[in-house]
């Protein structure tokens, strides 16, 4: 059974707008990083499945979660098949992010109630995601569709709740852009962040999450 439900996770992404997107083959690395992220605020944080050793080190990850930062959600992403969800939520993913739209992934995810972020381009695309159950659909990639496009989507689809990702520059006046054309949350290429030291880090995700928050 999932830590968190889909409704949970959706509450947590309008809270804490800000998710990073992060992978490395040194799983002591991926710690840091995930801790630092934690200390400035994120409560959902992507892992994706993009090197050989991508599902160990996340299995080993979500036990490091679960035992030190319980309410942080730890999501498999680039995920395809539904083979490759169901092995990711066996080892205990908290949500699953797709850079396409998988009927097959969505209904495991639905069997879970496990959050599930579809990857979705054109309005088409996106209705059909929601049609289908999507937590959040991914508007992927975000940088080179424009806040402009999110804006235009928004008139159809006021209510689909979007996570924007891919390219996105992890700057006060980008996320505000994206903020104000309807964004749910933010996706952040972590290889775009400050990564190098643990302190920097915090501040500066801190900052972003800042700018993305609801206001109170």
């Amino acid at each position: 059974m999932a830590r968190f439900t889909a409704a949970h996770a959706l509450a947590q992404a309008q809270q804490h707008p800000l998710i990073p997107v992060f992978y490395h083959a040194q799983e002591e690395y991926a710690r840091t990083v995930l801790a630092a992220c934690y200390e400035a605020g994120v409560r959902l944080f992507e892992f994706t499945n993009r090197g050989p050793e991508a599902h160990a080190i996340f299995s080993r990850l979500q036990r490091f979660v679960e035992a030190e930062y319980p309410d942080l959600l730890l999501g498999a992403g680039t995920i395809f098949t539904a083979e490759e969800a169901g092995r990711f939520i066996e080892a205990g993913a908290d949500f699953v992010i797709q850079p396409v739209t998988s009927p097959d992934v969505a209904a495991i995810c639905r069997s879970h109630d496990l959050a599930w972020l579809p990857g979705a381009q054109t309005l088409n695309e996106v209705y059909e995601a929601h049609r289908l159950g999507a937590t959040l659909v991914k508007l992927f990639p975000s940088a080179y569709l424009t806040p402009a496009y999110l804006s235009i989507l928004r008139g159809p689809l006021p209510q689909v709740p979007l996570m924007v990702t891919g390219g996105i520059q992890p700057t006060t006046a980008s996320l505000q852009e994206w903020k104000a054309a309807g964004a749910t949350c933010v996706g952040i290429d972590a290889r775009l962040l400050d990564t190098s030291d643990e302190a920097l880090l915090t501040a500066q995700v801190r900052e972003l999450l800042t700018v993305l928050r609801p206001a109170v």
